[in-house]
């Protein structure tokens, strides 16, 4: 994953989120547009960027980055910090891959105005991602990925609910 396209990717989902905060648009098709080129930008970056690979390769543990991380912070000490910067940058730039999704499905779709649904909804296209990366043998099937993933909807979702209550 190159850090150019997630630096593009957030600031149009940046741009999005800020045109409907500032109530720039309360179109419904204008959301699904939005919407749409979202889901767009996150395919290309997550798979089409990707190069085929013969080899499949997985993580099924959810948390072994983070034990990597802990390793090597208890072995190297405060030196690890340069070493691990890629993992942790790769962790927050996966929950921030997915913000826009769960501020923008909620405010399009009156149905997934629910937690629950959010983060059925943000697990099912996170995991669909994986499940393609694997079968095309593009990028990695990594648990981790659908958990970062997944907290990065949740986080959006909590925005937008914040948002929602203060009356706007």
């Amino acid at each position: 994953m190159g850090l150019p396209f997630y630096v593009v990717f957030i600031v149009m989902a940046s741009i999005a989120i800020l045109a409907v905060v500032v109530g720039v648009t309360e179109n419904r098709q204008t959301l699904s547009v939005l919407l749409g080129f979202y889901v767009i930008a996150v395919l290309i970056i997550t798979l089409l960027v990707r190069t085929y690979d013969l080899e499949v390769h997985t993580i099924i543990n959810p948390f072994s980055r983070y034990v990597t991380i802990v390793k090597a912070f208890a072995s190297e000490g405060s030196s690890a910090r340069s070493s691990q910067l890629p993992t942790i940058t790769e962790i927050l730039l996966n929950i921030l891959l997915f913000v826009p999704f769960g501020f923008l499905a909620p405010e399009r779709f009156e149905k997934m105005r629910w937690f629950l649904k959010i983060l059925l909804a943000g697990c099912l296209f996170s995991f669909s991602i994986e499940l393609a990366q694997l079968i095309l043998h593009m990028g990695c099937f990594d648990t981790s990925d659908i958990v970062h993933n997944t907290l990065g909807a949740i986080c959006g979702y909590g925005i937008w609910r914040r948002w929602i209550s203060r009356g706007d």
